[in-house]
């Protein structure tokens, strides 16, 4: 009988949020009937598309223990090359915004892994200097993306799929590949595990931390230009806010906050649909939109003490 709930307890621990993300999906379907539509599905595969281009980037970094509060800057900055080049061919505006985003990694990652600052603090801080950095060059106003990227943002693959969408999904399947099948994801997890063990079998730790943040630079500034091409325009409200979303869905998808733990997929996924669909089902439902933070705040809370039991689990 012991045996049988702690293996139970197990279960729960790991499978939690997929359990709770099916159980939401099945109650969504019964107390709506607009919920299980294709229209509705496609609307949540858009709503999605941002955060999780973001937040697989992001659960890379979170894995070696570290964070980066700057990707919903880096994001804005990445739609505003897009309006820089907005007159250049779709590709070359498009690798533009992804350079200043790798660009914008490789910096975060060279002051946390070189510089030893604190990941925490010296984001944050990076954070609102991007977004000043993007509001300077918009001037605070919507700009115009150029018209190829626009067209793009509205490709549907069938007529039904979003490109949008598929390409954030493409990008999250790469990362988890990177982070499950090369020596570099090894890296990350041996150093989210113990930094010290790792540096003192020969792991290089300061580079494989340097690549966490370019990638993320990248997957952050992606998220930035899909949103661009989409609305075929760049706003002040681009990226604003993504950097705790982010968090939460990575950290509710099961990902460690203390780092050594964690998937792009099926968890950074199921993290993201998880927030996405909540918002998207009491909105079906005509709930009020002051609603969602608080629902959104209790499951992050949960997910941490999750973690937190997972930690000490680890430990004992």
């Amino acid at each position: 009988m012991h045996e049988s709930m702690i293996q139970a307890k197990r279960i729960g621990l790991e499978y939690g949020f997929y359990l709770l993300l099916l159980a939401i999906v099945a109650v969504f379907t019964v107390i709506s009937n607009s919920f299980l539509t294709v229209s509705n599905f496609v609307q949540i595969a858009i709503a999605s598309t941002f955060l999780l281009a973001a937040a697989a980037g992001l659960t890379l970094v979170l894995v070696t223990g570290e964070i980066d509060l700057s990707i919903g800057s880096t994001a804005y900055v990445a739609a505003t090359i897009v309006y820089l080049t907005a007159d250049a061919p779709a590709g070359l505006s498009i690798a533009a915004a992804l350079g200043a985003g790798l660009a914008i990694g490789l910096f975060n990652g060279w002051i946390v892994a070189y510089l030893g600052m604190n990941s925490l603090l010296a984001t944050l801080g990076l954070m609102i200097a991007y977004r000043g950095v993007a509001l300077v060059i918009t001037e605070g106003t919507v700009k115009q993306a150029g018209e190829g990227l626009a067209d793009l943002g509205q490709l549907k693959l069938f007529g039904v799929i979003p490109l949008i969408f598929l390409t954030a999904l493409a990008i999250l399947l790469v990362f988890q590949w990177i982070l499950r099948k090369t020596r570099l994801g090894t890296y990350w997890l041996a150093i989210g595990n113990n930094e010290d063990s790792a540096r003192k079998i020969g792991v290089p730790v300061r580079r494989a931390k340097l690549a966490a943040y370019a990638l993320c630079g990248i997957s952050a500034a992606a998220s930035g230009t899909l949103l661009a091409g989409y609305l075929g325009e760049i706003t002040t409200f681009t990226g604003r806010g993504m950097e705790f979303q982010a968090v939460a869905a990575v950290v509710i998808g099961g990902t460690s906050l203390f780092g050594g733990r964690g998937s792009a997929f099926p968890g950074t996924l199921a993290g993201v649909l998880l927030l996405i669909i909540i918002n998207n089902g009491l909105g079906t439902r005509g709930v009020s939109p002051f609603v969602y933070p608080f629902v959104a705040g209790a499951l992050i809370f949960f997910a941490i003490y999750l973690d937190a039991i997972k930690n000490r689990a680890r430990s004992s």
